[in-house]
């Protein structure tokens, strides 16, 4: 990134509220689709990294976790190098230790609170969050956590560039090679020990459009991993509407704009995608 330039930093707070050390700090995490957040102390990063990397072993037993459709299961993804342990919310009791589902749970916690602050300061009434959000805001909607690492047998980038589908991703990354792109070119987000990298997607850019401040999704791609650095581990959490709902657009006088099944959105997403093939 330019030296002159940093990723805002917020936190977390009791209630639990999502706050930025200013208002500037703020508007740019806005506009950029992208931020830092400090690690909350009560969220057990430590014991999750070790999961993650129990799944590079051959004999681990989450390697033979099935595969649910496209999205979920252990995966191998075609033209990238990632290869990962995903499931949606609905099948972590039944295949995550529960350790992990607890800290799957924790991060619904910072995602309730970031999607909450977005609606906060969108302007959009508050008893229309949970509607417009297919059920997110309020503890509904769907969330994938997944444990992923890169296969650097695959002579490829670590992961093409793109944005994410649904409200807000939460990743902690241990190494380099993450970068966003700003004014055409593609820039490093460095590691910044002890906080994690918040980033917001789609479906919540298309659900503020019409408010007072929407937020951007940012284009961002991973690194290719070589075979001489140590092997990178990574942990995403998506929160994401509903697969099979709808997403609402609400302007501040609580009027419906628009909506969108959220099939539809994803696939229009999906064909905007090969531009970056």
């Amino acid at each position: 990134m330019k030296p002159d330039m940093r990723l805002p930093i917020a936190s977390i707070d009791e209630a639990p509220r999502l706050i930025f050390e200013t208002s500037e700090d703020q508007d740019i995490a806005w506009k950029l689709g992208i931020f830092y957040l400090k690690v909350p102390g009560w969220l057990d990063l430590k014991a999750a990294r070790c999961f993650g990397q129990e799944i590079l072993k051959a004999d681990s037993p989450y390697r033979d976790i099935p595969q649910y459709g496209d999205l979920e299961g252990f995966i191998s993804l075609e033209n990238n190098q990632q290869t990962k342990l995903a499931l949606r919310r609905h099948r972590w009791d039944e295949h995550y230790p529960t350790e992990i589902t607890q800290f799957g749970r924790q991060l619904d916690d910072i995602g309730v609170a970031v999607i909450r602050e977005v609606f906060r300061q969108s302007g959009i009434p508050e008893p229309l969050w949970s509607e417009a959000s297919g059920g997110y805001s309020s503890g509904e909607g769907t969330a994938f956590l997944n444990f992923v690492h890169y296969d650097t047998a695959q002579p490829d980038l670590g992961l093409r560039p793109h944005t994410d589908y649904g409200f807000v991703t939460i990743l902690d990354a241990t190494s380099p090679g993450l970068q966003i792109e700003l004014e055409g070119q593609f820039r490093d987000v460095p590691v910044l020990d002890g906080h994690l990298v918040i980033n917001f997607g789609e479906a919540l850019h298309f659900i503020t459009q019409h408010s007072n401040r929407s937020v951007a999704a940012i284009v961002h791609r991973v690194t290719s991993q070589s075979a001489f650095n140590p092997v990178r581990h990574g942990i995403v959490y998506f929160a994401n509407p509903d697969l099979d709902g709808a997403l609402k657009q609400f302007n501040t006088e609580g009027r419906e704009v628009s909506s969108t099944s959220v099939e539809d959105l994803f696939s229009r997403l999906e064909g905007n995608l090969t531009e970056y093939q």
